[in-house]
């Protein structure tokens, strides 16, 4: 297993990234046309970052810590994970519904 840190990194990298892209789209919203230059160059980089990011917590992290952990430990983090990530996108799109009806 490879240490964590360069993940960290990146996950730094990547956050400042996705506010480069929200400031860009604020100046675009706002009229600076000269702004889509900048979100198309961040979004370039960010579809060449991401697909090789996953793939390094997936392959290189992710499954490798599951050594540390007995079958049960496993169930009881994988469940966790389901409803964590079932909640999550219930509040996500309970948010678009509200905005789209004009709560």
């Amino acid at each position: 297993m490879k240490p964590i840190g360069p993940l960290m990194r990146e996950h730094t990298y990547a956050r400042a990234e996705v506010r480069a892209l929200l400031e860009a789209k604020n100046r675009y919203a706002a009229g600076e046309s000269e702004s889509l230059e900048d979100l198309k160059r961040i979004l370039d980089t960010l579809i060449g970052f991401y697909p090789r990011h996953i793939e390094k917590e997936d392959k290189h992290f992710f499954f490798p810590t599951q050594e540390y952990f007995s079958k049960a430990e496993q169930e009881v983090l994988f469940q966790e994970f389901e409803d964590f990530d079932a909640k999550m996108i219930h509040e996500k799109y309970s948010d678009v519904i509200e905005r789209v009806e004009g709560g």
